[in-house]
Order: C-alpha cells, then structure tokens, then sequence
C-alpha cells in the first residue's frame, strides 16, 4: 500500500522541495526528510543519520568538483533523499549508492537484510532521479565502477570495521582537496568498529576528525587536502 501512494504522489513530490515535504510524506515514501527528525535530548552521536547535515554537507561540496556517494544505502532513505536535494537544485553531480543488499550475519544485533537494490531502484524510479546510480556487490567489487571518478562527498554509513577500512582506503585518494568524508556510526557504541578504523586511518594518513552538529546528532567526519 505505501508504496502504491509513493508512486502515485512521485511526481507531483519531486517538484516539492524536499525540505518541505511533512513528516507525513517521509512515513508513506520511505525516505527521510528534515521534517521527519527527532532531535537527540542531549548530544549524541548514535541514532542514525540526520539528514539536515547531509544536506549541508551536499550545499558546501556544490563548489567543489566530483561526484557524491553513499556506502551503506539499506532501503535508500538517505541516498533518495540527497538524490532529491541535488536535483532539485540544478545540481549536476551524479550521486552513487552501494551496498551489498545482503544484510550482516543473524549475530550482528541489526542486521540490515529487509531490502534489496529493486527496492532502492525502485524509489530513484518513482522520483525520476536519473542522478542516482545504484551499484550492488560487496565494495571490493563494486567499487571498480568509479575508480577513475573524483568525489566532493562521501556519506559512509556501513557500521562494521572491516566495510569502513575498504571505504577509506578507496575513497580518501579519490577525493577533491576540500572534499568531506562524513561518518555515521564513530560515536555510535553498537558500532565500535567505525571509530577504530577511522583512529587507524587517521593515525596512517595524517587526516585529522573534526565534528558537526545538528538537532543534537553528532557526527564526525575527514576533510581532503
């Protein structure tokens, strides 16, 4: 049902700011919207992502060359989301989403495994996002898609040590001087992992983390030089 109203009120949505759309909208589509967050009570830096700052991190990488990606895309809340924000504003970078679409092992407290990339493609189709390119397949592999692209932002939202290290070993030597690899999960306690891969890759790199901040959603993230 839900997605029948998606598809009805696509067209009409994607000429809406999706800023604007209600908190409403963001339940029956699927995709996440800044009406839809619940700021933390006090600053935090779990609970997912908070899709107000990606969308400042997409308006500060508008003057910067590359493309954007998202690693880490589940059922495309937020990938849809920024696909909305990029070509609604006239933006000519090509956004990537990847993930492998099989979830993690049952052990693994979340384990991510109710979606596939028909239904992530599926949401790009019904907003007419033809900036949005899903690349399915674990990133060792899928990664050969864009390794002769350069990125202005990267959104790495894969929770576990090992899809982090991949991610930064691939991304950070493709990145524009002043691009931002933003982090979801580097304060998130169930995801200890993030933040000692990127500790690693800070320490062997010389990048350094720096933080944002918004509606108490702490997020840190690696700039390019």
């Amino acid at each position: 049902m839900r997605r029948q109203i998606a598809k009805a009120m696509g067209p009409v949505l994607s000429h809406v700011p999706v800023a604007m759309w209600p908190r409403i909208v963001s339940r029956f589509t699927g995709v996440l919207t800044p009406r839809a967050m619940t700021p933390h009570q006090t600053p935090s830096g779990s609970g997912g992502a908070n899709v107000r700052l990606l969308f400042d991190f997409l308006d500060k990488a508008a003057g910067i060359d590359g493309d954007v990606a998202e690693c880490g895309v589940w059922r495309g809340r937020t990938l849809i989301a920024m696909g909305l924000y990029l070509k609604q504003a006239g933006s000519p970078k090509k956004l990537w989403g990847f993930d492998s679409f099989a979830g993690f092992d049952e052990a693994v407290p979340h384990n991510f495994k109710n979606t596939s990339s028909d239904v992530v493609e599926g949401k790009a189709a019904i907003f007419g996002l033809s900036n949005v390119t899903i690349v399915p397949g674990y990133f060792r592999e899928s990664f050969k898609a864009v390794e002769n692209r350069r990125f202005s932002f990267v959104h790495i939202d894969c929770d576990v040590y090992d899809s982090y290290v991949e991610c930064l070993s691939f991304f950070y030597p493709r990145m524009a001087p002043g691009g931002v690899i933003l982090f979801d999960e580097y304060d998130d306690p169930d995801w200890p992992g993030a933040k000692r891969a990127v500790d690693e890759f800070c320490r062997s790199s010389g990048a350094s983390v720096e933080f944002a901040e918004k509606d108490n959603f702490r997020k840190s993230y690696i700039r390019a030089t």
